[in-house]
């Protein structure tokens, strides 16, 4: 090559450097740009905060919100319990007023009464425990003293002293009751 020719590539060589130069720098020049745009840390800091406040917030009145459902779950489920026993207490009322100087209050009215009472109990899931003759059971039934009768079986209730109750399939109150223990 001659030196004509070695300068001129030398020009094209210098000159695509520049252009690739230039390229290099305008990208450097836009990220520039991309990074005014973007926030700044504390600006992202101050978002973060501002959502986590918000969401404690939205939190709190959640909590706040299912507390009142169940308040009012409680008491319009005690409204419709104490809708059915007005009826026994009525019933009771009405018993009573029947008493007069000469004459007493009928048993039968009271037995009627209770059966009214186990009724509505049961519609709204408590059951009344009564295990007179059953098994002992340590999970429904608390002793409270045994016997040694040899014409009953072992672990036979004998008496109930107080009855127990069951809402919904738990057990509220043990029955208490005098169990039948045979020496071996």
């Amino acid at each position: 090559m001659t030196k004509k020719e070695d300068s001129k590539v030398n020009q094209d060589n210098v000159s695509e450097l520049e252009e690739v130069q230039d390229n290099i720098e305008q990208p450097e020049e836009e990220s520039d740009l991309e990074e005014e745009v973007e926030p700044s840390s504390e600006e992202k800091i101050s978002s973060l905060e501002d959502q986590m406040m918000r969401l404690q917030a939205e939190m709190i009145n959640t909590r706040k919100s299912a507390q009142n459902d169940i308040a009012r779950a409680r008491i319009f489920g005690l409204e419709l319990f104490m809708k059915d026993l007005l009826s026994v207490i009525d019933n009771l009322f009405r018993n009573l007023d029947f008493k007069t100087e000469e004459n007493t209050i009928p048993a039968d009215g009271y037995e009627l009464i209770l059966r009214e009472l186990e009724n509505v109990l049961g519609k709204n899931g408590i059951v009344l425990l009564d295990p007179l003759g059953d098994e002992f059971d340590p999970k429904l039934h608390e002793a409270i003293s045994t016997s040694n009768e040899k014409d009953k079986g072992n672990n036979i209730i004998l008496s109930v002293a107080q009855k127990g109750c069951i809402l919904n399939d738990r057990l509220i109150r043990p029955a208490l009751v005098v169990v039948n223990k045979i020496p071996h």
